[in-house]
């Protein structure tokens, strides 16, 4: 996802926060914040030397927005399915006095457990890779 906005402060060596217009894409991303005046801004890294009031053109991995969706939104759904049918399955296939229903609602609850667990680490693996980070391309006019 490529898009148009102006640096309006150098956060720190290579980091600028960018502010742009908000569009329809930016409703549905998520990766954007409010700053202080109420704007759509970003933290982008860059590697272009940008300076306050450069307009650069920023790029937000598409593919990265699209699998930490995927591990956030439906890895516990199929986490906690998995769970019901594991546990109901187990529960009568070692007799285990308890209902099946109430094995599945057990081990459902522990598989979805575990898979908060599973994001926790994800978020943590794509922080330290930085591949959800915004980044500047190019700088398309000075300020």
């Amino acid at each position: 996802m490529h898009e148009q906005g102006v640096v309006t402060r150098v956060v720190a060596p290579g980091r600028v926060e960018v502010v742009m217009q908000s569009s329809a894409a930016c409703d549905k991303c998520g990766a954007c914040h409010r700053n202080a005046e109420g704007a759509v801004a970003i933290e982008a890294s860059d590697a272009t030397g940008a300076k306050d009031g450069d307009s650069v053109e920023i790029e937000i991995s598409t593919g990265g927005v699209v699998a930490a969706s995927f591990v956030v939104y439906l890895l516990p759904v199929f986490f906690l399915i998995a769970g019901y049918v594991f546990g109901s399955t187990l529960i009568g296939f070692f007799h285990i006095r308890i209902s099946g229903e109430a094995g599945g609602i057990v081990s459902a609850l522990l598989f979805l457990a575990a898979s908060f667990g599973v994001v926790r680490w994800y978020d943590g693996a794509v922080r330290r890779k930085g591949t959800l980070q915004a980044r500047v391309t190019r700088v398309i006019s000075g300020g």
